[in-house]
């Protein structure tokens, strides 16, 4: 998806009160880990250094064909508030992992080598 179209859909007014709903219904609490979120505009102030910051996450996820399908973009039912740590997990499961190879000590991609079951490095 674009920056700008992403952009302009995250500005709407739309976007922001089915976001502060779906907050509001959840207590500002991680669906995933149940740990209190913040939110700007419904929690109270917290320093930066304690927050856990809260971000409305898309079950289905959003992309050019459906930023501006209403039952994917804003139905509350396609929608959980969750965590930033949570939310950085849910879409590292997005990225595919080659099992045949690793980064090594210094950042090299390098191929693995099993020894018993166990992944190491080729060559190690």
């Amino acid at each position: 998806m674009s920056y700008g179209v992403r952009k302009d859909f995250y500005q709407s007014k739309a976007w922001k009160q089915v976001r502060k709903n779906i907050w509001l219904k959840q207590s500002c609490l991680c669906a995933i880990c149940g740990k209190p979120c913040y939110v700007d505009g419904i929690s109270e102030y917290t320093p930066k250094e304690y927050r856990r910051r809260g971000i409305v996450h898309h079950i289905k996820h959003l992309d050019n064909n459906n930023v501006f399908d209403n039952d994917v973009a804003l139905c509350e039912d396609n929608l959980i508030g969750i965590c930033k740590e949570c939310h950085e997990r849910e879409h590292a499961s997005d990225f595919i992992t080659r099992k045949e190879v690793m980064f090594d000590n210094d950042g090299n991609l390098v191929k693995r080598a099993w020894q018993g079951g166990i992944p190491a490095i080729a060559g190690h």
